[in-house]
């Protein structure tokens, strides 16, 4: 796997951890209730040695047992003959992905009307429920667990009007490289600029605790988002994509 490719993948998971992972001959194996296709997959990473029919087999039983699909991040980088053997398994590709980033060492971004803090207290996961529209109590629970999981350096956001938070978004940093997550505007204000405010405020918070690279994850049809993070300088580095099969199948 491309050495980029392969920092970015492990940047990844310790910005969103799962709640257990599990090691299998070069693959890792992660679980979190079913919250997310990235905290509940495997991520054939390295190097393998086993059987891969037999390995897939196993990989199966582990995640059906548990009521869960089984389900497979792959990327450019990975070997094809994973994403081949699993389509004759009648595995569905699903979400293909966009990874971008973009240098901001020498970048200046404004920060808005924004409230910072270097964790995620009450008031932020409120808010990020509330935009979010989350009723499901499992799937918050799920979600408090992994945000508080995280284990580096952390800028959790939300952007204030007239008293009222309009957007909120997270960044994690490992290494000098920024993760840009959970990016959320409340739906009756959208198209007022609120996105890219918190975006930007989110990145000038980072670049002053040392970041030297942001990074993100965008979902390939999502035109908007990916208008706003091409505006605001993000370039598209690699893709990746999940493929899934239910246990019942």
């Amino acid at each position: 796997m491309e050495n980029k490719i392969l920092l970015y993948e492990e940047l990844s998971l310790n910005a969103h951890p799962a709640l257990q992972s599990q090691f299998y001959d070069g693959w890792i194996l992660r679980f979190a209730n079913g919250y997310t296709n990235r905290a509940n997959s495997i991520n054939p990473l390295y190097s393998s040695v086993l059987n891969l029919q037999e390995k897939i087999t196993e990989c199966e039983k582990r995640y059906f047992v548990q009521g869960l699909p089984a389900v497979y991040k792959l990327t450019d980088g990975s070997d094809p003959n994973i994403d081949k053997m699993l389509a004759e398994r009648g595995y569905s590709m699903v979400t293909p992905t966009y990874v971008m980033d973009m240098d901001i060492k020498s970048v200046d971004f404004p920060s808005g009307d924004f409230v910072m803090m270097s964790y995620a207290d009450n008031e932020w996961m409120n808010t990020y429920f509330t935009l979010s529209r989350y009723t499901d109590c499992v799937k918050m629970e799920t979600a408090k667990q992994i945000i508080s999981n995280v284990k580096n350096t952390m800028i959790c956001g939300q952007i204030i009007k007239n008293g009222v938070s309009v957007a909120c978004g997270s960044a994690v940093i490992e290494r000098g490289y920024m993760a840009l997550l959970n990016i959320i505007v409340e739906e009756s204000q959208r198209s007022k600029g609120y996105g890219i405010e918190i975006c930007q405020s989110l990145l000038s918070a980072a670049k002053q605790s040392g970041a030297h690279t942001a990074y993100l994850q965008v979902v390939q049809d999502n035109q908007k988002a990916l208008a706003l993070y091409t505006k605001l300088g993000y370039r598209t580095k690699y893709a990746y994509w999940y493929r899934v099969k239910n246990g019942a199948a």
